[in-house]
């Protein structure tokens, strides 16, 4: 019988893998060539033995200590310096991609924040009795907001048992919309004596609601 015959064939793989053994070992005796020129050079300088070598690197290292530390705050301040620029950088771009695909609304220099105040439900129904066209809710608007005075003046620790009273109590240094506020209780009182009698306008009504206005904002109400 005839011997079978073998092919070989070398792959790409194992090529590389050659070829990195071969670069390995030639850099190993190009490694160990530079060390013993290195070492004839040093005992040349009669600085054969190890101890005496590593001496000698000891006080060279100590001669250039104080140029090393010096050098290493400078590249710690520089890379420090570096760091916060590309952190900068870094978030401008991701605001400005977030900006081109819409993942979150643009920023500007400044948050700005929708204001919204408060509202008052008892002052919201005063003013809706003011626009209404029917006399009657026109008186019930001025009632509602002596009401709402009342309360503004017992919270406010005036005492009395009518409004009347507790505003005959008020300084005027502390309370600086006193004489709006008597005026418009008069009508109120005009009103709640006169009953249905008590001749009552559109611009009249708007006129004290106006002044009770004013009282409510000074303390902060509406």
């Amino acid at each position: 019988m005839a011997e079978d015959k073998k092919e070989v064939f070398f792959t790409d793989s194992d090529k590389k893998t050659t070829e990195r053994i071969t670069f390995l070992l030639a850099g190993l005796i190009l490694l160990a060539a530079i060390i013993a020129a290195l070492l004839s050079y040093l005992e040349s300088f009669g600085l054969s033995t190890l101890g005496i070598l590593w001496a000698s690197i000891m006080d060279f290292l100590r001669r250039i200590w104080s140029f090393w530390k010096l050098l290493a705050v400078i590249l710690s301040i520089l890379a420090i310096a570096g760091i916060i620029h590309n952190s900068r950088k870094l978030k401008a771009i991701n605001l400005e991609e977030q900006k081109i695909y819409g993942t979150v609304p643009e920023i500007t220099d400044y948050d700005e924040e929708e204001i919204i105040e408060p509202k008052n439900e008892k002052w919201e129904k005063v003013l809706k009795y003011t626009n209404s066209g029917n006399a009657s809710d026109w008186r019930l608007a001025i009632i509602e907001a002596d009401v709402m005075l009342e309360e503004l003046l017992r919270t406010a620790g005036y005492h009395g048992e009518s409004v009347g009273e507790m505003l005959k109590s008020v300084d005027k240094n502390e309370f600086s919309t006193i004489e709006d506020a008597w005026e418009a209780h008069k009508i109120r009182n005009a009103i709640a004596h006169s009953g249905q009698d008590f001749q009552l306008n559109g611009h009249e009504t708007k006129h004290t609601i106006a002044l009770f206005e004013k009282v409510f904002r000074e303390f902060g109400i509406i």
